[in-house]
């Protein structure tokens, strides 16, 4: 039996991708169509702007919509202003939060997307998943793939360091997810997809090998980091569901949102985590691999350094089998006070500390 795999039919990974979006098949899906702008807050609107001129000549009708956050009532305000003319396709303009908000909207209208991603935070650039907020909790619901998803380099090669390192913890935290993956189907939980395992594991592997090379600019990281978001992507629609990409790191990273205030960003706290998930999985090699990696992009290797006290991380451990109905890693253990502290002292030591400066505000 085949499946049919839902992948975006036009990706753009290159420098001026913006001025050059009339070269572009995208450019001809617009001719004489119109288009919604979903913009995130900020600088993206200047580039919305850019945008917009370069399109303004193509497109029949071009409207405008502000995304200020990723609440379930933003994305019903701005379906009900789509809905009362309803266009051709949607553009996606900003970070993660635009990005899946224009997903929803797009998947709930019928209406195709395509993204413009200005940070690479997170896997959000090109997934089947969108995490939206629900009565102040963060939830993950399925949506269509992308149309289209266009990349700047020259955009992204101005994105804050926080956000780079962000998406880069997103990314790494494919490892943990595959073996918790693994896990549940030798306990007879889960079907597993090989195929869908193999591109979100050889995404990690790429970025990997990537950084191992000599010398490498910062447009050379960017373009790997996109593309390897993007392989991760594509690995989740082909296996229906983010397992490939989300198991006991994200777990814990939902219950530092839910239950300890969610201080930091999304890709910071899994990249967090995944120390503590691959120590108990008995990855000790992997572990040990990771840290010159986590030193040279400067990722958080202490809860500290992300603002959470020792009682808060201790609280997401305990709280984090709950998070969602996942089997994991942490199904295997009994999590007690004396085991978590113990796992705690072994996973972030004192000299792990302040390594991790955050200085870089995160986009919308």
């Amino acid at each position: 039996m085949t499946i049919k795999v839902r992948i975006p039919s036009q990706l753009i990974i290159e420098h001026k991708a913006i001025p050059h979006l009339y070269k572009t098949e995208i450019y001809e899906w617009i001719k004489n169509k119109q288009v919604a702008l979903i913009s995130g807050k900020g600088k993206t609107r200047v580039i919305t702007e850019q945008i917009i001129e370069v399109i303004s000549g193509q497109a029949s009708r071009i409207q405008v919509m502000s995304c200020e956050n990723n609440t379930f009532e933003t994305i019903n305000e701005l379906e009900r202003k789509l809905l009362e003319d309803t266009p051709d396709l949607i553009f996606g303009i900003g970070g993660g939060k635009a990005l899946d908000v224009s997903k929803v909207v797009g998947t709930r209208s019928n209406v195709p997307v395509v993204l413009f991603p200005t940070a690479i935070s997170s896997d959000a650039i090109c997934s089947p998943i969108a995490v939206i907020k629900m009565m102040n909790t963060s939830t993950s619901i399925g949506v269509r793939m992308p149309q289209g998803v266009v990349i700047d380099l020259d955009l992204l090669t101005s994105c804050p360091t926080r956000l780079v390192s962000a998406g880069i913890g997103d990314l790494l935290s494919n490892k943990s997810a595959l073996f918790d993956w693994q896990l549940a189907h030798k306990a007879g939980k889960e079907e597993m997809n090989t195929f869908s395992s193999l591109i979100a594991n050889n995404a990690v592997d790429s970025f990997l090998n990537l950084l191992n090379q000599p010398e490498i600019s910062r447009s050379r990281l960017m373009k790997g980091t996109a593309e390897s978001l993007i392989m991760s992507g594509i690995a989740m629609s082909i296996a229906g569901s983010s397992r490939p990409c989300s198991g006991s790191e994200h777990l814990i990273s939902h219950a530092l949102d839910y239950h300890c205030g969610g201080k930091a960003l999304h890709g910071e706290q899994v990249a967090l985590a995944l120390l503590f998930t691959e120590h108990l999985q008995g990855q000790y090699e992997s572990v040990e691999r990771l840290a010159p990696y986590y030193e040279k992009l400067g990722l958080p290797a202490h809860y500290e350094d992300l603002g959470y006290t020792r009682e808060e991380m201790h609280r997401a451990i305990r709280k984090a089998p709950s998070m969602r109905d996942r089997y994991t890693i942490l199904n295997e253990f009994d999590l007690t006070d004396q085991f978590i502290d113990q796992v705690l002292d072994e996973v972030y030591p004192e000299s792990a500390k302040n390594r991790y400066q955050i200085t870089d505000s995160p986009a919308g």
